[in-house]
Formats: structure tokens, sequence, C-alpha cells
């Protein structure tokens, strides 16, 4: 009896211990085409593990701050939960103009882009994606060697790795923004 029960249970427990481990592990992963198409897997198997590693880091911020940028509606950007801090369109407004400065430092360019109009949600939300696209760039030819290439952080030296990190720091304020207003941010439960 026992065996006539093993024989079903245990073939149908590695079954559904196979299914829920690929739905996990499908769900953890960056939504983002970049991330389907260039990036593997697994990092740490690429040429330059660290720059992929980046690349898929910023890949994802991109991605959250775009779903966010999305999802608030425009008769809302101008909200600020106090008169001391930014309304959420300056907070993407600030998000592309330091993506074209750091990125424009880290590629050694003068910074392009900022005297585009961007007031509607319509011209902030290509304003941001001409942002993202520009700092794609950097990432084409980029290797694990130029990440403590040298850098300049508003005065400050720092290293190319540093620069590549900073857009992150504000989608915190965005999530904020958007569960203030009754809005579920794309980035779960951060």
């Amino acid at each position: 009896m026992f065996r006539s029960i093993a024989r079903v249970v245990v073939p149908v427990g590695m079954v559904s211990v196979s299914v829920l481990a690929s739905l996990a592990n499908a769900q953890g992963l960056p939504n983002t085409l970049a991330y389907q198409i260039r990036l593997p897997l697994n990092p740490t198997l690429a040429p330059n593990p660290l720059t992929a590693t980046l690349s898929i880091f910023r890949s994802n911020m991109q991605d959250k701050i775009m779903k966010s940028a999305e999802a608030m509606p425009e008769s809302k950007y101008s909200y600020r939960p106090t008169k001391d801090v930014r309304s959420f369109a300056e907070i993407l407004n600030h998000l592309g103009d330091i993506s074209y400065i750091l990125c424009s430092n880290v590629k050694g360019e003068a910074t392009p882009g900022m005297a585009i109009a961007k007031g509607s949600k319509t011209e902030i939300l290509a304003y941001l994606k001409g942002a993202f696209d520009y700092c794609d760039g950097v990432y084409s030819g980029f290797t694990d060697a130029h990440l403590n290439d040298p850098a300049d952080f508003f005065g400050a030296k720092t290293n190319k790795m540093f620069i590549l990190t900073q857009d992150a720091l504000h989608y915190g304020n965005l999530v904020t923004y958007l569960r203030i207003n009754g809005l579920e941010p794309s980035g779960g439960w951060f």
C-alpha cells in the first residue's frame, strides 16, 4: 500500500516542485526587453560580470521608474507631500536631467538634451525615455575594466561605477508618492 501511494505522490510532488521553482524564477527576473535579449541569465557567467550586473540593475530601475511615471495620473504630477520637497513631475525631470549629466560624464561628452520642454506627462515620459536611451549607450563597449575609471560627481572624485548607480536613489520617492495617492508601484513591495 505504501509503495503504491509513493508511486503517485513522489512523481506528482517532483513535478509540482519543478513547476513552482520555474514560476518563482520567472517572476524574480526583470521584465525588460534589454534583459531578455542582451544579458545572460546569470551575470557571473558574462565576459564582464560586474558590467552585466550593473546593466541588469539599471535596466530594472529604468523600467520601474518609467512604469511609475506612467501609473501616476497627469493631474497628480504636481503633487508634493509638503511644500519643501519636489513634486512628482520635478523628481521625474530631475531623473532625466541627472541621467544626461552623469552619463555624459561617463562618456566624456558635453551634456545633451536638457533644453527639451518637459511640462506635460507626455513630454516628461519622452524626456525620461530619451535620457535612459542615452545612458544605455554608455554600456555599448563598456567593460569591467572601465568601472574604476575616474569620474567627477559634482566636484567630488569618484569612479564610473558610482556614477552609473545614482538614478536608483529617487525610485523610493516615486514609490512613496504613488502609495500616498493610492496607487500600487510596479516594483511590488518596494
